[in-house]
């Protein structure tokens, strides 16, 4: 395809339909005494976080009443139930439980079933553990 520079008015023969100069020679010729697209932009741009002071975040000081207060998932409504589960976390209860569950061979005293993978047991106190706060860790206040 035949072209003709617009800088230098010579022919020449083009590649592409986008080639408009000869060289880059005339491409930079033409580019003299042009203003670059950017000039004068640098300093009128708005940041974007523009009135937002730093190490804030605009959701920190916005509150989600569908999240606060009881509807929160880790809303706690008695106390006293979040102590009993860290207590049954507890080392010593751990060793009680295991205990239990080797006086009574792994097996149900109920129905008589094995613990197995499918079958978990389950130990419980005979006293209630609220009521009864001194005999927690007693192997005879156990049951499977």
């Amino acid at each position: 395809m035949e072209k003709y520079c617009p800088i230098c008015n010579n022919v020449f023969e083009a590649e592409r339909k986008t080639t408009k100069y000869c060289s880059r020679e005339c491409y930079w010729k033409s580019k003299k005494g042009k203003e670059p697209w950017n000039k004068g932009v640098k300093g009128k741009q708005i940041p974007w976080n523009k009135g937002i002071k730093t190490g804030t975040s605009k959701l920190k000081n916005r509150k989600r009443p569908d999240l606060t207060g009881k509807n929160n998932g880790n809303w706690i409504e008695d106390r006293t139930k979040l102590a009993q589960k860290q207590e049954r976390n507890d080392s010593r209860y751990q060793d009680w439980r295991k205990q239990i569950l080797k006086r009574d061979n792994y097996q149900c005293k109920i129905c008589g079933l094995k613990m197995t993978k499918e079958h978990k047991l389950v130990v419980h106190h005979i006293l209630p553990w609220i009521d009864y706060p001194e005999e927690r860790y007693n192997i005879n206040n156990g049951i499977t």
